[in-house]
């Protein structure tokens, strides 16, 4: 057993020496068994092994919860603490465990708001139900979108519900005054103003394509069935949503948008902005 050990050491030994010792990166120091760090990936002496002591690229996976938690009562509010975000990826949409509960209070007080916009309406129940999926779908739409390009550029983006957006919203469920924004999608993440620009646009642009879809189904519907007044009513929302969005200040779209591009944002807005006049003015949704 003892003449065993021995071989399996020297061998050991052998396999060590004739292994290439690794440098660190930040000082060139040789070592035999170096730090990898679990950001980049890259290798390091025991001085530099910590991210902040080599100034990692990929710092911005460990956030603070702060900038993506609410301050929800239970089950939604979240301790503040360190959290490790997913590696960048380009493939579909990722969903976090949390950000499920709050699309689905999102989609629930949305739903309700929008049932409660159309319920003064002569609409029929059946276009009732149809006008409300629209609305529900421009919201829906509008905040994947912006997840989606975000994902799509290695952020993090998830739907986060805001404690004042949340109540607003559901007051706006009893009351004549509509503020329907229980939420939005947060990014992190080394992003510049081309991919912040583009981010921002995903949001109005879905809601112009929905319009656009809606505006050509209307001529074989035809006017006067509950379809048509259902569909105009889901036109006219969608593009009032692209138009709001695209609103220049800093808390909208609009503002990331401007920043980027001037003039791709003066096209969309005045499209949004002539589309919720034909919706909402010449056709006279009921």
């Amino acid at each position: 057993m003892t003449s065993i050990r021995l071989k399996l050491k020297r061998e050991a030994t052998k396999w060590v020496q004739g292994t290439p010792r690794l440098k660190c990166e930040i000082c060139g120091l040789d070592v035999d068994l170096p730090f990898k760090c679990n950001y980049c990936e890259h290798y390091y002496c025991p001085d530099h092994r910590l991210p902040e002591s080599h100034d990692c690229s990929e710092t911005w996976r460990v956030k603070a919860v702060r900038s993506a938690r609410t301050v929800m009562a239970p089950p939604f509010a979240q301790e503040a603490k360190s959290v490790l975000l997913p590696p960048r990826s380009r493939k579909g949409f990722r969903f976090g465990a949390a950000e499920k509960n709050h699309l689905i209070l999102g989609t629930a007080l949305v739903t309700s708001a929008g049932i409660s916009f159309y319920l003064g309406a002569t609409f029929s129940v059946p276009g009732l139900i149809l006008a409300t999926v629209f609305f529900l779908t421009g919201f829906i739409v509008h905040e994947l979108a912006h997840k989606y390009v975000a994902q799509s550029y290695g952020l993090w983006a998830e739907f986060r519900l805001n404690l004042t957006g949340v109540l607003l919203t559901a007051l706006s469920i009893f009351s004549p005054l509509k503020f329907i924004a229980p939420g939005a999608v947060v990014i992190a993440g080394p992003a510049d103003q081309d991919k912040m620009g583009r981010t921002a646009m995903a949001g109005p642009l879905v809601n112009v394509g929905i319009t656009m879809v809606l505006l050509a189904l209307m001529p074989a519907v035809g006017r006067g069935s509950w379809l048509f007044d259902a569909i105009l009513a889901g036109a006219s929302i969608n593009s009032f949503l692209a138009v709001f969005n695209l609103i220049p200040v800093s808390i909208f779209d609009g503002h990331k948008v401007y920043a980027w591009n001037h003039k791709l944002w003066a096209v969309l807005f005045a499209v949004s902005l002539a589309m919720t006049i034909y919706t909402t003015f010449i056709l006279h949704p009921i």
